[in-house]
């Protein structure tokens, strides 16, 4: 709410709001690897505060609303105040999620030697897309490499986004779905809840995604600016490029 409330100020301290949160990130993904307890009993169990850090839910809501202010009405005060911090949210929802890679890098070497189970298969191949397309779609949210690429050349990586969104939802699925028994099984999981508000966003944000191609594809005359398109302040170049959530 702060981030949407005050986006000038966001926008200018945007280096330091970024050095912070991967102090922030560092500290809860640190007893992973060094002799520390947290805090204030945040070592203890699964902790709220930790769990928004270590296990991608502060990060999967930022995506979230990166993704969505794609598919909402461009007039609206709310959409124009989310797209002009749209790139600062990508930003900080990738460096959560590069602590949460950072935090369950075990799984990895159990996944390579198969010692997981289908469902932390599935986010593990997830994850490993994830990071494959973060990694260039984080850098090209950065204002000083924008600058230095051809609008559709940015254009064109920022479609990935796409997939990425795909793979975000392909990690849940992993997660929380119930694979021991048949189809009719899979919602009803330990995390069963979780899986059904996951499906809901994600789902719903393609649905909303392909209404809103289908409607600007029937009526070009109406076609409203190209959500990838902002007017940024950073730069004298005219139009910048937006971030690593695509349209």
């Amino acid at each position: 709410m702060v981030l949407i409330a005050f986006p000038n100020t966001v926008k200018k301290y945007r280096i330091i709001l970024y050095s912070a949160m991967i102090i922030v990130e560092a500290y809860f993904v640190g007893p992973a690897y060094f002799d520390y307890s947290l805090a204030f009993g945040l070592s203890e169990g699964r902790n709220a505060l930790r769990s928004f850090f270590c296990m991608g839910i502060m990060a999967e809501a930022l995506f979230a609303v990166v993704a969505y202010v794609g598919v909402m009405p461009s007039k609206w005060d709310l959409t124009k105040r989310l797209k002009s911090v749209r790139a600062e949210l990508s930003v900080l929802g990738c460096i959560i999620s590069f602590g949460e890679i950072f935090y369950y890098a075990n799984c990895f070497i159990m996944f390579f030697n198969g010692e997981l189970s289908t469902g932390r298969n599935i986010a593990t191949i997830a994850t490993i897309l994830l990071f494959v397309l973060m990694v260039p779609l984080m850098l090209t949210s950065l204002y000083f490499v924008r600058r230095h690429m051809k609008p559709k050349n940015w254009q064109r990586l920022q479609y990935f986004s796409y997939l990425f969104y795909f793979g975000l939802l392909l990690h849940i699925v992993g997660l929380y779905g119930n694979f021991d028994g048949g189809i009719s099984d899979f919602l009803t999981g330990r995390h069963a809840d979780a899986l059904r508000c996951y499906l809901w966003i994600w789902v719903s944000y393609f649905v909303f995604r392909i209404a809103k191609y289908l409607i600007q594809w029937l009526h070009p005359a109406k076609k409203v600016e190209r959500d990838m398109m902002i007017e940024d302040e950073d730069t004298d170049k005219g139009p910048a490029y937006c971030d690593a959530g695509g349209t």
